[in-house]
Parts: C-alpha cells; sequence; structure tokens
C-alpha cells in the first residue's frame, strides 16, 4: 500500500504543479473568517489554515460526524465502515442540509479527493500515517491527530470536537457540542448507578474470531465515561492499536462484571459460533448471564435498528453518543441490572 500511496503523491504533485499558480490567487482573494489565518499543532507539525475553509473532506473515523455536529458540513467524508449511505442518525443532524460526497478512509483514492479541491482535510482520528498524511497535504492544508497520540483511532471525541472547531472557526460551537454530549452521558450514568466502577470487556466476534476493544476505542472511553471500568487483564494487552485478538487460549481474559460482545444479527439472535463455543461458554461472566450481545459485523452496514445501534455506538463522537444514550441501558441492563 505505501507504495502506492508514493506513486500517486507523485502523480498529484506534478498534477497540482500542472495546474500554476491560479489556486494561490483564488486563496489570496478569499475573504478571511473569524481568527483566520489559524496555526493547528498536531502529529505531524503544525499547519497553517488561512481562510475559513468552505470545502472540508473528512477522512479520519468520525471526524465528519464531528464536522457536522458542529455545523462544518464537509463537501466529502468518510464513514468508519465504509458504509455506502449516510448513516439515519447522521442525516437527523444534517437536516435539510446536502449530505457530504461518501469516500473511502482505509485506502483513500487521492486523486478522487483532489478533484473534490478541498481546502481543509481532516485526518484526526485515524491511522496516523505520516505518509498518507503528506500525500493529504500536497492536495490541501491537513490536520492529523493531537500530538502526542500512540493509538490507532485513539483520539479523543472531545480533542477531536476542538481541533475540528479550531480548524474551521466554530470554537464557540465546538465548546457548546462537547457540553451538551458530556451533559448527555451524565445524564445517563446518573440514572445507571448500578454502572458505576463495574468491570466490562467489549468487543467483537467477526471472522470466527474474538477482539477485544482497548482503553483507547471510542467504544471504552464512551462505557467508562458511563462508570465502568476497563478489564485490567485486557488492558495488559495493549498493542499500539484499538483493539486485540482474543485467542482461544486467552478468553478467560474476558472474565469481568460485565461482557458486552457485538455478535447478534439484526433480530437479535447471537452467532450461534458464540453460543456453541464451550470455552466461551464456560466463562463464570458468561455463566453467570452476565454477558449482553449487540449488533456485530454483518450488521453495521445496514440501515437496521440494531445496524445504526451498532454504527452510533462504534464512531461515536456527539452524533453516535446522541443516538446511543437513549438506547444502550435496556442493552447493557439486560446482562447487568442497575441498582
Amino acid at each position: 500500500m505505501r507504495s502506492r500511496v508514493v506513486a500517486v503523491a507523485a502523480a498529484l504533485v506534478l498534477a497540482l504543479a500542472a495546474c500554476g499558480g491560479g489556486g494561490d490567487e483564488e486563496n489570496a482573494a478569499a475573504p478571511a473568517g473569524d481568527g483566520f489565518p489559524v496555526t493547528i499543532d498536531h502529529l505531524f507539525g503544525s499547519t497553517e489554515i488561512k481562510a475559513k475553509p468552505e470545502r472540508i473532506v473528512a477522512i479520519g473515523g468520525g471526524d465528519m460526524e464531528s464536522a457536522i455536529a458542529i455545523g462544518a458540513v464537509p463537501v466529502a467524508g468518510a464513514d468508519w465502515f465504509g458504509f455506502t449511505e449516510t448513516r439515519s442518525w447522521v442525516n437527523d443532524a444534517l437536516g435539510d442540509r446536502p449530505a457530504p460526497k461518501l469516500v473511502a478512509s482505509f485506502e483513500p483514492k487521492f486523486e478522487e479527493i483532489a478533484a473534490l479541491k478541498p481546502d481543509l482535510i481532516l485526518y484526526v482520528n485515524s491511522i496516523n500515517d505520516k505518509l498518507q498524511y503528506e500525500t493529504f497535504s500536497g492536495i490541501a492544508p491537513t490536520i492529523a491527530a493531537p500530538a502526542g497520540t500512540k493509538n490507532v483511532y485513539g483520539v479523543p471525541w472531545q480533542q477531536q470536537v476542538e481541533l475540528i472547531a479550531k480548524a474551521t472557526g466554530r470554537t464557540a460551537d465546538g465548546a457548546k457540542v462537547i457540553a451538551d454530549t458530556e451533559g448527555l452521558v451524565a445524564e445517563t450514568a446518573k440514572a445507571n448507578p448500578g454502572w458505576a466502577g463495574k468491570t466490562i470487556s467489549a468487543g467483537v466476534f467477526s471472522a470466527d474470531e474474538f477482539s477485544a476493544w482497548l482503553p483507547s476505542d471510542p467504544r471504552m472511553r464512551l462505557l467508562t465515561s458511563l462508570g465502568f471500568k476497563t478489564n485490567p487483564q485486557i488492558d495488559a494487552l495493549d498493542n499500539g492499536d484499538f483493539y486485540v485478538k482474543i485467542s482461544q487460549e486467552q478468553l478467560e481474559k474476558l472474565n469481568a462484571d460485565v461482557i458486552f460482545l457485538a455478535a447478534a444479527d439484526q433480530d437479535g439472535k447471537v452467532d450461534p459460533k458464540v453460543t456453541s463455543n464451550p470455552v466461551y461458554n464456560n466463562l463464570a461472566t458468561v455463566k453467570a448471564g452476565h454477558a449482553a450481545y449487540f449488533g456485530g459485523a454483518p450488521v453495521i452496514n445496514s440501515n437496521s435498528d440494531s445496524g445504526q445501534f451498532s454504527s452510533a455506538f462504534s464512531i461515536g463522537g456527539p452524533l453516535g453518543i446522541k443516538y446511543i444514550t437513549g438506547k444502550i441501558a435496556p442493552v447493557l441492563n439486560k446482562a447487568l441490572p442497575a441498582s
């Protein structure tokens, strides 16, 4: 993949050079927005944004949804799971505004992105690939994850919103969205005091494998903000990613006060390969009935209720959290009733 990026980057440099200086003249003529120019410091250095962006392309996981939440609707953006339609919970926030064109995130099509003529690219909650960042920067000013970010897709949604708000001249909007969203989370936690201090293992069963999400994952960040604690046995497996595969021999590490697993179909039926797994079903947590299930990989890219729940929970951010806070309690409380 890296060799392809290099080749595309070289082609883009030539293409951009061939366009001449017209772009600079257009930028110079564009009226500066409030607070511009602004410099954004990030993982790969700093980026100057000369004027308020009008043609934003969002690449990172949840970048598009966070931008929409603060009113900076991109012309194009990536769905973290590659869904080809705008999620219903995203449409709710868009209202009558045009939905962004959906583009690829995991293997970006740089030529397609360049053709959109963006004036800002959001590469905030991403795989933190420097070569990808440099290629995007050859197209338009690009901002990446905050400096010090260690895990891929490991940017807390609050930092994601703050960074995007500063880059788009919507700092006040960002602050309000953060406050409102944190308020929803606090209300949900208060309504479910039985979650406080309980350890939770959360993850997915897909392609015949169990995986557990690490503390940096957006789903785990939400669960801990609701009062749960991460499972130290899973935390110890941190590999710099947002998840870790759990082998059959390691399944015992999933034991916690509750297991929350993406392994159900759109009707709520748990994958038979999970229910028939003798090692998993012998876990103390499972035997005690403290395992809860929600939509897994086969349904996340669907418009079913299960798919919308799973996608909102997984992508998170202000829009995902707003959708999920009213729906997550009944699912979790099947395994761990609130006291």
